[in-house]
């Protein structure tokens, strides 16, 4: 196969894959996606093989320059509106030849008469050396009217630090921790540090690689604004009518999400009734004991409810005043000393179940879910004020399991509903 023959004749096509924004219903753009072909068969060349062959030639300039002109040429043809973006792959390790400041993709889109503004550079900040060259780049053409995306932003590759540098306007989550992301707590939470930070700082988030459902309404919960992947269809060569191919295809996902946060605000409902109906009860017993009592009240009601993984006691100034009591059977990490539960008179007060609670003057408080340093399971807290002996004040902390089977075991408190759209 002659990567120089492939460039001198143009042999490239490309492929587009729509970019979906859910809440607006509607296509924003296309990542233009280069293929190379076999002239005699027509056969596709993957992109990985035709690139590996430039840089083997030392051409990967020129086939770069080639696969953007291709992209821009066909955008133009048929898909380029005011409202479109084009998402164009930048192989920023060209700029390592010290090409920075040239003009080409400049004069390309010139001569297609696409607004910069419409075009999106893709790039991977990783494949270039020369840090100076990539921060000059950038501002070069976001001077021009471009925007700039970050690929690949969490996979193995990219640095975090980079993104203070380059200032993207957008970031694109790679496919790696989007892959079954449904399943996977600890993937939800990175993303949803990747979000939030894009929120500090004005950037747009698009996953990537989104191939069932279920990753789409995930991370359409955590607060991604695009979402790209075989969900909604392969890249494909003219991505005209895209938009009527799939409108139905975007309709549904959209009544899909709804009816999964109404679903889930129904459960998280019923959690919080069966939360409060417990602590609840524990107090009304507490109320009436003495402090040294306190500690065999717990353990029964530990023992009693298969939600709770700890309970504890601490007074109004967030010292500990009660043994931790904890469910045995899922405490796998207490006897590690860094996991073990905190003893009487730990010191709680920079805790957020604490000070939350004395600083909004309210009776309780429930934590944002977080995986549990003891027993490694998702779980919140509750902390709440309650009246003891001798008008003194105390909080209840309780630690809950946020497994559904646990509810369930929990019988009486928690039913769990079912809905959807097929």
């Amino acid at each position: 196969m002659n990567i120089e023959h492939i460039i001198k004749n143009e042999d490239i096509t490309t492929y587009f894959q729509p970019v979906v924004s859910v809440k607006k219903k509607t296509i924003i753009g296309y990542e233009a996606l280069s293929r190379g072909i076999i002239d005699a068969s027509k056969n596709i060349i993957p992109p990985q093989y035709l690139f590996s062959l430039a840089i083997e030639k030392n051409l990967s300039l020129e086939l770069d320059r080639l696969c953007r002109k291709k992209a821009l040429k066909n955008f133009k043809l048929g898909a380029y509106d005011a409202d479109l973006i084009l998402f164009l792959n930048f192989d920023t390790s060209i700029l390592d030849l010290g090409v920075t400041g040239s003009g080409h993709l400049q004069n390309l889109v010139n001569n297609f008469d696409i607004n910069p503004g419409n075009v999106v550079l893709e790039i991977v900040e990783s494949k270039v050396k020369d840090i100076y060259a990539l921060k000059r780049f950038i501002k070069i053409h976001r001077n021009k009217g471009f925007l700039i995306a970050l690929d690949d932003v969490g996979n193995s590759h990219s640095n975090l630090n980079r993104i203070p540098m380059v200032k993207p306007d957008i970031l694109k989550i790679d496919r790696y921790l989007v892959r079954s992301i449904n399943e996977d707590y600890h993937k939800q939470a990175v993303c949803k540090s990747l979000i939030n930070l894009a929120r500090s700082i004005g950037t747009l988030v698009i996953a990537e690689g989104v191939e069932t459902e279920e990753e789409a309404i995930t991370v359409l919960e955590l607060g991604v604004d695009m979402i790209q992947g075989f969900y909604f269809c392969r890249p494909r060569e003219i991505p005209k009518y895209m938009e009527r191919f799939l409108a139905e295809t975007i309709s549904n996902l959209g009544y899909r999400f709804r009816d999964h946060l109404h679903h889930k605000f129904k459960i998280n409902k019923l959690k919080q009734e069966a939360n409060d109906q417990i602590i609840n009860e524990i107090i009304s017993r507490l109320s009436g004991l003495e402090l040294h009592e306190f500690d065999n009240t717990l353990f029964k009601y530990v023992e009693k409810y298969p939600i709770l993984e700890c309970m504890y006691v601490l007074s109004d100034e967030g010292i500990q005043l009660s043994s931790t009591a904890c469910n045995k059977g899922i405490l796998k990490r207490s006897n590690m000393p860094i996991f073990r539960p905190a003893p009487k008179g730990e010191d709680h007060a920079l805790k957020d179940y604490y000070y939350s609670l004395m600083n909004t003057n309210s009776r309780e408080h429930t934590t944002e879910p977080y995986i549990s340093l003891s027993s490694g399971n998702l779980c919140i807290t509750v902390s709440k004020v309650f009246p003891g002996t001798g008008n003194k004040n105390y909080i209840l902390c309780a630690d809950f399991t946020q497994k559904g089977e646990a509810y369930e075991e929990n019988r009486g408190h928690y039913t769990p509903c079912k809905t959807g759209r097929g």
